[in-house]
């Protein structure tokens, strides 16, 4: 099948993106997470690259993880529990974060 002719002939933008996220949205609903389950995580004392790698990250979490109860950002923290103990991660909150 010929996907971009059958989008064509039925009118659809082929090149008009699926996914649209900015760092800042990503970070906001990260923030929101971080509250939620892993409050000791200090997210404003994070480097430059730490927040561009946790910010990125969300972007893989939401094509595999549906968005109920924070799952796309909880799978963003637990794929980056290692970086966020320097940020203040406990082993509780790693705990708290894992839904399987």
């Amino acid at each position: 099948m010929n996907t971009k002719k059958l989008l064509k002939q039925k009118g659809i933008d082929s090149d008009k993106p699926v996914l649209q996220i900015n760092r800042e949205a990503a970070l906001m609903s990260i923030a929101e997470a971080i509250k939620e389950y892993c409050p000791n995580v200090k997210i404003e004392k994070m480097s430059k690259g730490d927040l561009e790698v946790l910010a990125d990250n969300l972007g893989e979490s939401i094509i595999n993880y549906h968005p109920e109860s924070y799952h796309q950002e909880r799978a963003t923290l637990l794929g980056c529990s290692n970086m966020l103990k320097k940020y203040g991660l406990t082993d509780e909150e790693e705990r708290a974060l894992d839904f399987c």
